[in-house]
């Protein structure tokens, strides 16, 4: 995985990681869970402030902030390890075998049996006010593009942090309130 050439543990980062070849992998509640689970395992342990996410069915995006202690780079491939191995294990559980078996099919390294993650994942410096509210609007508001159609409003979303933005309401998950830092 890239290690972000200019990483700094001042700035927020906007985050976008995929799924292997654009795969629909992340629409089933069971293996949402898992990826909301990490992430919030992952905030509350200090590896991480979260600021904003959604997750889509294959990506998810997100504004965080890592420390010099934990950099973005370890973030990305904890992450992505511990999410791929609980939604293989979750899949095994569920017998579902045909989307194993076009995991399997789109693996192209032999050193693993199943393929979740893109290896790469693309990281932005949001380093004004500006490019953050810019930012947020569209992680709030992807789910409610045509292409995807998964809600009416942001807040009808149920995995973002947009019900926490717009309607002062908690989001699935806790996360940092961005508005602090320009207190």
């Amino acid at each position: 995985m890239p290690v972000h050439p200019n990483f700094d543990p001042d700035f927020l980062y906007f985050i976008t990681t995929t799924a292997e070849q654009h795969h629909y992998i992340f629409k089933r509640e069971s293996i949402i869970r898992i990826i909301l689970d990490s992430l919030h395992f992952l905030r509350t342990s200090k590896r991480m402030e979260l600021f904003c996410f959604v997750i889509m069915p294959n990506h998810v995006h997100l504004i965080c902030k890592f420390s010099r202690e934990h950099p973005m780079s370890d973030f990305m491939r904890d992450f992505k390890r511990h999410t791929a191995r609980q939604i293989i294990r979750q899949l095994m559980a569920e017998e579902k075998t045909g989307q194993l078996d076009v995991l399997q099919k789109l693996n192209k390294h032999d050193d693993q049996q199943y393929k979740i993650w893109e290896d790469s994942y693309d990281a932005r410096d949001v380093f004004t006010a500006d490019f953050l509210w810019q930012k947020m609007e569209y992680i709030h508001y992807n789910p409610c593009r045509p292409k995807w159609n998964l809600a009416n409003t942001p807040e009808e979303y149920p995995w973002s942090s947009a019900r926490f933005y717009m309607l002062d309401k908690p989001s699935v998950i806790p996360v940092d309130d961005v508005r602090n830092l320009f207190v």
